[in-house]
């Protein structure tokens, strides 16, 4: 008898585990609540531009966990990759190359030789690593190497951690940090580029992978939420809808963060008090204020600008439509800029004025052509779920667990749940680790 499956969520994580499970035949339904798929790496059309929720990258190129999940079903023809590589600090000495390697390292004119040789001293151990050494450093910020090095190394820091993980090393897991070195590393099968789609807007992985679910029979509902997981004798029945349908499913897969799920969507007893106290604590926000600025010249043919120094507010300048044209019309171009900021400030928009201002100042004076050059802007501020934090204690075995002892049928993916990498990329690793336990559930 084939055995249904329903994955509440239409995620990237939802996303890549349904075409996983439909590559091999299995009935698959996907309920979403909102209108549209991708959850937090939707896209939109504004003015002829293609704005992503966000600033979206795909980290490792290839060797991401993405790229994986589509070399896996057999479709990674179908995306359509640009690399981003064209990366560069500025300092008050200007422009200085992102290193990719460890020459690259050894000529970065950002920091001094000396600091250079010590920070090679620290990368390259780390870089030859096991991902087994790693979980001991979980719980370390990363200040712990970096609080001795001198001011400029720690600003070369915190760049990186601005690209890799969306906010400062004062708040970023050792262990993480040192995953995200091995996995960059070619002579362990690594890369350090990083690629967006050609097509324009992040989310067109998720309408690739919808598309190939729905070639293989799978089904996706849109604006329908789930009120309810059934539960009998510790085993799944199915769902309750909304609108107070059953559907009945051999196995229920969540795919949004699991402590809103699991106080939402059980009925009291179901799930241990203790268990929902531990993973409570994942609800853990950061909030970041971003600007999409549209402009009628091309201020730089680099992709990603880094301004390095506590005096800058701006953390971050990529300009989306040097990696992919397709996302402006012709004769315009689209850049984000970005920082990250106390959650509280995402409600103050005298707080946001204030901090575009300071951006708009700051992008001027790198680049002189940017307030003539100015169409429109479009600030954003985002209250950054747990998912994108990777403090010290929240990261890796430290997450939702893919299963819940004791109950059959029931299972977690998505970026809450044990992986690693950050976003979509751990979203993706997340589905990769638990689909090997799907089918061993469905074949018992």
């Amino acid at each position: 008898m084939v055995k249904s499956i329903c994955i509440i969520g239409a995620g990237v994580g939802g996303l890549t585990l349904a075409s996983l499970l439909v590559r091999n035949n299995h009935p698959v339904k996907i309920i979403e609540k909102h209108s549209k798929l991708g959850g937090r790496t939707t896209s939109m059309k504004f003015r002829g531009h293609i704005l992503d929720n966000g600033f979206h990258i795909m980290p490792f190129y290839k060797k991401s966990a993405i790229f994986s999940v589509f070399k896996k079903i057999g479709i990674q023809n179908r995306l359509k990759l640009a690399t981003v590589d064209k990366i560069a600090f500025f300092s008050n000495t200007g422009f200085h190359k992102y290193p990719k390697g460890i020459i690259d390292l050894l000529q970065l004119s950002l920091i001094p030789l000396k600091s250079r040789i010590r920070l090679l001293n620290i990368l390259l151990p780390m870089a030859f690593t096991s991902i087994k050494k790693t979980e001991s450093w979980d719980d370390l910020s990363l200040t712990e190497i970096t609080k001795k090095l001198d001011s400029n190394t720690n600003a070369f820091f915190e760049a990186v951690c601005m690209l890799a993980f969306a906010d400062t090393a004062e708040h970023i897991s050792l262990g993480e940090f040192a995953r995200t070195i091995i996995r960059a590393n070619p002579f362990k099968g690594g890369t350090s580029e990083f690629a967006y789609p050609e097509d324009g807007g992040y989310d067109s992985i998720s309408k690739i992978l919808s598309d190939y679910i729905l070639e293989k029979n799978g089904e996706i509902y849109l604006n329908k939420s789930v009120k309810k997981i059934i539960i009998e004798n510790s085993i799944v029945t199915g769902i309750i809808t909304s609108d107070n349908d059953f559907i009945q499913s051999d196995c229920v897969v969540v795919s949004y963060p699991a402590y809103v799920a699991l106080n939402e969507l059980f009925e009291k007893n179901i799930i241990d008090d203790k268990f929902v106290e531990k993973i409570n604590r994942l609800d853990k926000k950061t909030a970041v204020v971003e600007v999409h600025f549209a402009l009628n010249s091309k201020l730089d043919s680099k992709q990603i600008v880094f301004p390095v120094g506590d005096n800058y507010t701006t953390k971050g300048i990529f300009f989306i439509s040097n990696i992919t044209p397709s996302v402006s019309p012709p004769g315009e171009h689209l850049i984000i800029t970005g920082t990250p900021v106390h959650p509280s400030v995402a409600d103050d928009p005298k707080k946001i004025k204030t901090i575009v201002d300071d951006m708009k100042k700051e992008i001027s004076s790198i680049y002189p052509k940017f307030t003539s050059s100015l169409l429109w802007e479009r600030p954003m501020a985002w209250k950054l779920v747990e998912s994108v934090v990777k403090e010290p204690g929240m990261v890796w075995k430290s997450k939702m667990p893919h299963e819940i002892p004791g109950i059959k049928g029931l299972f977690f993916v998505g970026d809450s749940t044990i992986s690693y990498g950050i976003g979509t990329d751990s979203a993706a690793h997340s589905s990769l680790l638990c689909y090997p336990k799907i089918i061993s559930y469905l074949n018992a």
